[in-house]
């Protein structure tokens, strides 16, 4: 009798401290039946609210598999389609989904002409994504450097888009 008590009691204690218990019902002991939402009592992994990990398994029992998994990659959406994408628009899958891309580097995905590596024009725009707006642009004049102010520059060049102060448009 002694031993039943002290079975007992360790029992108890074991219950106290946080040891997890098998429910009735609970087939692979995660703690969740089939009756509280688990869609797989033959897979201790697969139980409402576990982590969505890559492995072809809806491990959340959401009815959705491998979405947003923890071991997946981060995509970005390329709305654009230009190759860059836009850095408030992540998204975690274990491949990459159609319309999206590896680079969060687009500062206007609404607009394929705007991105890292763009042609800046004289529009006052920032196509290249730099934060500067028309510097090289493609279409800017050549000015040169006319240090005594005569109307006539020297030197190779610089392409703007307005002509500078201490420039001229006549090499």
């Amino acid at each position: 009798m002694a031993r039943l008590h002290l079975f007992a009691l360790l029992f108890a204690a074991a219950a106290l401290a946080g040891c997890p218990q098998q429910e009735e019902g609970d087939i692979d002991g995660d703690g969740f039946t089939t009756e509280q939402g688990d869609c797989s009592d033959s897979d201790a992994t697969a139980f409402p609210g576990a982590d969505e990990i890559c492995d072809g398994v809806d491990d959340d029992c959401d009815g959705q598999i491998d979405e947003q998994p923890v071991d997946g990659e981060t995509w970005w959406v390329d709305a654009d389609a230009d190759g860059h994408g836009d850095p408030a628009l992540p998204l975690r899958a274990c491949a990459l989904p159609d319309g999206y891309v590896s680079n969060p580097d687009d500062c206007d995905d609404d607009d394929p002409t705007v991105h890292p590596g763009a042609d800046e024009h004289c529009d006052g725009r920032d196509e290249d994504c730099d934060g500067l707006a028309d510097e090289d642009a493609v279409d800017g004049s050549v000015f040169y450097g006319d240090a005594d102010g005569d109307g006539y520059g020297t030197g190779d060049g610089a392409a703007a888009c307005a002509q500078p102060t201490g420039y001229a448009g006549l090499g």
